[in-house]
């Protein structure tokens, strides 16, 4: 993993963890879950984003991500959301019918923390040990 991104006039290290969840948190991302990493995986590649850990749970997603400066952690969020969330009702036209008729696949909402060069370990391990399981 690069600790830092080197810019034309600038060095940076944007991280942030990202959590949210399907409409009304339906629990349907165990079905989706291949084709949302694929999803994740060209948004990253499009905008310059690097996935750093992905967890994705059968009701939430947790997202860490690297970033340049110029995209703020609401760009990211929407750039994520929109996108795999486009594509996955496309993709699943039965989940569509039976979860989401009103449109859009995500909640509107997200958390996003930033993280330092010590607490950056944690949040990676947190995110890759803990397991998610309904409550």
């Amino acid at each position: 993993m690069e600790e830092y991104r080197s810019h034309a006039h600038s060095v940076s290290s944007c991280k942030y963890h990202f959590v949210w969840c399907p409409k009304y948190r339906y629990p349907v991302l165990d079905v989706v879950e291949d084709d949302m990493r694929e999803l994740f995986g060209e948004t990253a590649n499009h905008f310059g984003h690097s996935i750093l850990a992905l967890e994705i749970a059968d009701d939430h997603v947790h997202l860490f991500v690297q970033s340049d400066p110029k995209h703020s952690p609401a760009d990211i969020a929407r750039q994520f959301k929109s996108y795999s969330g486009k594509h996955l009702l496309e993709r699943y036209p039965k989940i569509r019918e039976s979860y989401f008729w009103g449109g859009g696949f995500w909640k509107v909402g997200y958390y996003v923390g930033t993280t330092g060069a010590v607490a950056e370990e944690v949040v990676e391990r947190y995110i890759e040990e803990t397991e998610h399981t309904p409550e």
